[in-house]
């Protein structure tokens, strides 16, 4: 009589994994190397298994990662300690970004130019650069964006909450940057794009992270942006686009730089209009997340040494 063996579940493809979890590929490659997790399994033409196990565990990372805790911390706690994290007040930490949000389109709505620009330093002070971008600045552009378009603010208070955001950037950033650092990335928009924020948030976080970043500014022509490049000796470009910039507009001039920018330099696209970029474009890194920045860099600097 012959015993029955238990069928083997197979793991899921690198496709399904970014897919269900919402991590992109480029990201699990990167943690694999640098933090030992996740550990998938290999088919027999050496592509990537990842064990329903592993996947799950990947899907609460990428929840508290939405939370604010960062992957580096995330992926270091063992099963029982993500599982107490995960559980930890979720819904008073959500109201507490919240109310803290509405404090500041308080201040955007009453025209508080003096005490918008007391608070950016404050909390800039209090939470250091990179998680002010991230945890402050961008959630609340997304707030200014949105009640301008349900005409809850008009064009006088979009433009003064961006010129006082300018403003804290520029003085901030004149006294941090770098003379070099590795990788060199220049900063710039395609002709039509003519939001200067993103760049200068894409540009503090490159600061504090030894990035020597070469800021352009915005609506660069495409031969200028290459003839720059090559100037500068930059190690890669990287473009911003916002949600209002036609997404056929962006992947036709990221693949027309592309084709005229050295094979030596990367190509990095950002800003939340990457996010409706639906098709991968060869030889173009997509980062629609801060993250996927965070990511393009460890991939660099691993690559470069």
């Amino acid at each position: 009589m012959k015993t029955k063996t238990a069928p083997v579940v197979p793991g899921l493809p690198i496709a399904s994994v970014e897919r269900e979890t919402g991590l992109s590929k480029d990201t699990l490659r990167v943690w694999e190397r640098r933090y030992g997790f996740p550990t998938p399994e290999r088919d027999a033409n050496g592509e990537r298994l990842y064990a329903q196990a592993q996947v799950q565990r990947l899907t609460q990372i990428k929840r508290l990662m939405d939370r604010g805790h960062r992957p580096g911390k995330l992926l270091a706690l063992d099963e029982m300690a993500l599982v107490a994290l995960d559980a930890a007040r979720p819904s008073v930490l959500a109201t507490d970004n919240a109310l803290h949000l509405d404090h500041w389109m308080h201040l955007v709505k009453t025209h508080d130019s003096e005490a918008l620009q007391r608070q950016f330093y404050r909390e800039m002070a209090k939470r250091g650069l990179a998680s002010f971008v991230q945890d402050i600045v961008a959630p609340l552009i997304t707030r200014v964006g949105e009640a301008w378009s349900r005409n809850e603010l008009g064009i006088f208070e979009e433009h003064l909450f961006s010129q006082q955001l300018e403003k804290m950037f520029r003085t901030v950033l004149a006294n941090m940057l770098p003379q070099h650092g590795s990788p060199c990335v220049l900063l710039t928009t395609l002709s039509g794009e003519e939001h200067t924020m993103g760049l200068l948030m894409v540009e503090a976080l490159m600061v504090v992270e030894d990035i020597y970043p070469v800021l352009l500014g915005p609506q660069t022509p495409i031969d200028e942006i290459v003839r720059a490049a090559q100037l500068k000796q930059a190690d890669a470009v990287c473009l911003s686009f916002n949600s209002g910039y036609s997404p056929t507009l962006s992947a036709q001039g990221l693949r027309d730089l592309r084709q005229l920018l050295p094979a030596g330099i990367e190509l990095w696209a950002g800003g939340y209009g990457v996010k409706a970029i639906r098709k991968p474009i060869d030889g173009v890194s997509l980062m629609p997340e801060f993250q996927d920045l965070y990511d393009g860099l460890a991939k660099w600097r691993s690559k470069h040494g």
